[in-house]
């Protein structure tokens, strides 16, 4: 199966963290109910997953970060669809056998060798000793608050990653 989409009360979460006790996949639900919440007018509660990566891959892929469940909270988007500005949450395979929470800012690239998108403002969370999944989601999760205070402004978060600003139109 490949990619999947629905509001969180689709995922199956059981299926997509087998090895997750019942109170992490509460904890997960919660978190992302929360995050739902927040998101501006218009912009709807969807999430997508994928079964395939209930798994670790092997081996694990060199270019890709192995997606489980992912959102993304569209705050700008130009009429052309050119340009946005995303706040994206997913769990994904970060290492060999090593699921984590990632917590992101992404933007349109304006690079000479176009690279679709640039994330200016990422945040990694592990799951190791003491950090559940449950509670990596949730600190993951709590960049976005912060995130969401600041302009919905492209060039905002491009200047702030040192990246290439959108090209300007000349007025003749």
């Amino acid at each position: 199966m490949g990619l999947e989409r629905g509001t969180i009360d689709d995922v199956p979460l059981a299926v997509l963290f087998p090895g997750a006790a019942a109170h992490e996949l509460e904890h997960i639900h919660r978190v992302a109910a929360a995050v739902d919440a927040l998101r501006p007018p218009g912009d709807p509660a969807e999430w997508e997953w994928f079964r395939d990566h209930a798994v670790c891959p092997d081996p694990m892929p060199r270019d890709i970060t192995p997606l489980v469940l992912s959102t993304a909270m569209g705050l700008h988007s130009d009429e052309a669809g050119v340009d946005w500005l995303d706040l994206e949450l997913d769990i994904a395979w970060v290492g060999p056998g090593a699921l984590g929470a990632l917590a992101a800012v992404s933007v349109a690239c304006w690079c000479d060798i176009d690279h679709n998108t640039h994330y200016p403002v990422e945040d990694v969370v592990a799951i190791a000793p003491g950090v559940g999944l449950g509670d990596a989601f949730e600190r993951a999760a709590s960049r976005l608050p912060r995130w969401l205070a600041c302009p919905h402004d492209p060039e905002y978060w491009r200047a702030q990653g040192l990246l290439p600003a959108r090209p300007r139109e000349r007025v003749r």
